[in-house]
């Protein structure tokens, strides 16, 4: 099939269209997936086990998506990742209304770091911006390789966090029989250092000093400042993104297509993005002060080992900016990179996958918005896929905590984590091969910015 991927092949008679193509109007169209062949039943149930598992991890999935949709949808490349948008929102939908539930083990505070992501967001949706920009005209083979590169990397983290957690995990368990043989009640363990030299955070059920402060103050799984901090920055993104308009949606100010003025604004986006970044450290750096006033030391301490959004905070925001343009570029929706920053930073699994998450739905939602209005979103399949997306997110995420509770293994979402991504690694490899292949002129082919 040397142009099985191409949206635009002309068709007749005597040149019939790829599989899963109509001709319609003398171009091989995709067709409905209504009603599904045999093919895409299979693709669809791959596309629900695997993005689930994705989305629980904080992931999104889109190193997923793309492959699936480019080899058993048989999907043009850059359609793919415009249709991985989608998917990745949805997917994003589902996993917060689950996260923004949830509060983190053994403490009182959400799941969900919110000092974060508030930190993280506007800086997200600005390289967001950038790289969908650049989607419109870079090569399908820079996508893809970005896709590669960001699973390996993902997989490496992922893999070294679920070893070490596996094996705090063990060292509890066989502490707990020993103690259990020697009659000694464990109920009052805190935290031990075993022969290696690191340290293990039980999962007690009794409450430590850390627990104790948590279950003296108040934290609301919704803090109603921060979403409207959110909600403000997305609302002035998008109207400004109707200001500026696309080839297809006139912009609301009459504002000339890929004229000067339409440029203006998509600058002015960026730096809107950047002093709402600049604006979020420094209110985190009050509030910060504030609460160290308010504490004791000792109470201080006992968050020391806590993951301290405000210890690099630079350099946090520049992670979430080069993010964001790769989530732009290839669909990734962020998480896919910020997920192993937070992990290797010293949060928890927990905490690192619902935020990843909840960034995850900002990053994403502007790529679908910026793409819908510019008139390059196929709506039926990116509806079906989208369908399928949310229905794992939820079915799956159920499981995998159901799983987590039952064997207490904080570990089992990270090992889930590596092995997604090296299918992923693997899907995405073979894929760019075979399409280097069959087709590599249209794999290396530049676009246009306006177009």
């Amino acid at each position: 099939m040397p142009h099985s991927f191409s949206e635009s092949i002309s068709c007749d008679l005597n040149n019939s269209c790829p599989i899963l193509y109509e001709c319609i109007g003398s171009i091989c169209t995709h067709k409905s997936p209504y009603p599904p062949s045999a093919r895409e039943i299979i693709g669809s149930i791959l596309l629900i086990i695997f993005l689930g598992m994705a989305n629980v991890g904080g992931l999104g999935g889109s190193f997923i998506a793309s492959p699936v949709l480019m080899t058993i949808f048989n999907f043009d490349p850059i359609v793919s990742i415009r249709i991985t948008y989608c998917t990745v929102l949805s997917g994003a939908i589902g996993n917060f209304l689950i996260n923004s539930c949830t509060r983190r083990p053994n403490s009182r505070r959400p799941a969900i770091d919110y000092d974060a992501a508030m930190l993280c967001i506007p800086l997200l949706v600005s390289g967001s911006s950038i790289g969908v920009i650049a989607n419109n005209f870079l090569p399908p083979l820079v996508s893809l390789i970005a896709l590669i590169l960001l699973c390996l990397l993902a997989l490496c983290k992922c893999w070294d966090k679920a070893i070490s957690e596996y094996r705090k995990e063990n060292f509890l368990k066989n502490k707990t029989k020993i103690l259990a043989l020697m009659g000694i009640v464990s109920n009052t363990l805190q935290k031990e250092t075993p022969s290696d030299g690191y340290k293990i955070d039980l999962p007690s059920e009794e409450t430590s000093s850390n627990d104790s402060e948590d279950k003296s103050k108040k934290y609301p799984l919704f803090p109603f400042r921060r979403y409207v901090q959110f909600l403000l920055l997305l609302l002035i993104v998008v109207v400004l993104l109707l200001l500026r308009g696309s080839k297809s949606v006139k912009s609301i100010a009459r504002v000339e297509y890929c004229g000067g003025y339409y440029w203006m604004i998509y600058v002015f986006t960026i730096a809107v993005c950047f002093i709402f970044g600049c604006i979020a450290l420094f209110i985190l750096k009050k509030e910060k002060k504030l609460s160290t006033k308010a504490n004791r030391p000792e109470a201080s301490s006992s968050k020391s080992k806590e993951f301290d959004v405000g210890k690099h905070p630079i350099w946090l925001l520049i992670v979430a900016f080069i993010s964001g343009i790769i989530a732009g570029i290839s669909g990734v929706g962020g998480g896919l990179i910020l997920n192993p920053v937070f992990l290797s930073s010293g949060m928890s699994a927990t905490v690192a996958t619902a935020t990843s998450g909840f960034l995850i739905l900002f990053t994403s939602f502007i790529s679908v918005f910026q793409t819908a209005i510019a008139g390059a979103l196929p709506l039926v399949n990116s509806l079906y896929f989208s369908a399928l997306s949310f229905i794992g997110a939820l079915v799956i995420a159920t499981i995998l905590r159901f799983l987590m509770k039952k064997y207490k293994r904080a570990s089992l979402l990270l090992f889930v984590l590596s092995f997604v991504t090296f299918v992923g690694a693997i899907a995405v490899s073979a894929n760019t091969i075979y399409r280097l292949v069959t087709n590599k002129s249209a794999m290396v082919a530049l676009g246009k910015i306006c177009q």
